[in-house]
C-alpha cells in the first residue's frame, strides 16, 4: 500500500528522498495552528464523546442523570507526541487543497520508515522509537461511542473529526517515553466551547532516515 507526502517546496521532496530528512511535528503543532481546517485542527489528539441528549451519568446511589450539552474528553499529552502525515491516494484535487502542493513524494511502502525509525533505537534517547505507531487514520461522529480508546493514547491520535475525512490520512506516530502509556490522557467532562490551544513547547523533529531513491519517487502536479 503506498502513501504520499504532499510538499510545497521541491527542495523538501528532494531531501526527503535523497538524504531521508523526516519530519515529525508534535499534536500541540496541528491543534494550534489556524489555516482554515487544512492542516490545523483544534480538536488534534482530542477524542471527545457527545451524544446529542447529552451525557448519561449514574450516580453513587445509583440515580441516572441526563447532563444535556455535556461531553466527554480524553486529551493525549499534545507535547509528547510527533506525527508524520501522509495520504493514501494521489490527486491532483487533494495537492490544490493541501496548500497547492505541487510536488508529491510517493513512498510505496511505508514500512520502510517504520523501519528505520526502530533502527534509532536507543536506552539513552528520550524518544520511543520501540513504540511506533502507523496506520491509517479513523474519522469519527462526536455521538460515536469511542469504547476503550479514550484510554489508549495510540487510538487518540488516530482518531479525527469526520470532517476531515477527505484527507484520507495515513500517519506514523512517535513518542516520549511514556506518551502511549495507557490511560496516560487528561479526562474532563466540558460544556461550551473548547479554550484556545496553548503553544506547543516541544519543537518539531527532524530526523535523518537515510537515503529512500530506491523506495521513494517524486511526482510534480
Amino acid at each position: 500500500m503506498a502513501i504520499y507526502k504532499y510538499l510545497t517546496n521541491e527542495e523538501h521532496a528532494r531531501a526527503f528522498i535523497e538524504t531521508g530528512s523526516f519530519l515529525m511535528k508534535p499534536l500541540s503543532h496541528f491543534c494550534y495552528l489556524e489555516d482554515g481546517l487544512i492542516r490545523g485542527d483544534r480538536h488534534e489528539g482530542l477524542l471527545a464523546f457527545a451524544p446529542s441528549p447529552g451525557l448519561e451519568l449514574t450516580k453513587s446511589d445509583g440515580r441516572v442523570i441526563m447532563m444535556e450539552g455535556w461531553r466527554f474528553l480524553a486529551q493525549a499529552k499534545l507535547d509528547e507526541i510527533f506525527v508524520f502525515c501522509a495520504g493514501n491516494e494521489l490527486s491532483q484535487e487533494m495537492a490544490e487543497r493541501f496548500d497547492n502542493s505541487r510536488f508529491c513524494v510517493v513512498i510505496p511502502d511505508p514500512q520502510i520508515l517504520v523501519d528505520r525509525l526502530k533502527a534509532r533505537a536507543d536506552r539513552t534517547s528520550k524518544l520511543d522509537y520501540e513504540q511506533i505507531h502507523h496506520g491509517h487514520v479513523e474519522y469519527v461522529r462526536p455521538e460515536q461511542e469511542p469504547g476503550a480508546d479514550w484510554a489508549l493514547p495510540e487510538r487518540v491520535a488516530f482518531r479525527k473529526l469526520q470532517e476531515f475525512d477527505w484527507q484520507h490520512e495515513y500517519r506514523i506516530a512517535l513518542g516520549l517515553r511514556g506518551a502511549f502509556d495507557v490511560e496516560n490522557v487528561i479526562c474532563r467532562l466540558h460544556t461550551g466551547p473548547l479554550s484556545p490551544p496553548a503553544p506547543p513547547t516541544n519543537q518539531p523533529l527532524l530526523l535523518n532516515l537515510g537515503s529512500l531513491e530506491e523506495h521513494a519517487r517524486l511526482h510534480r502536479f
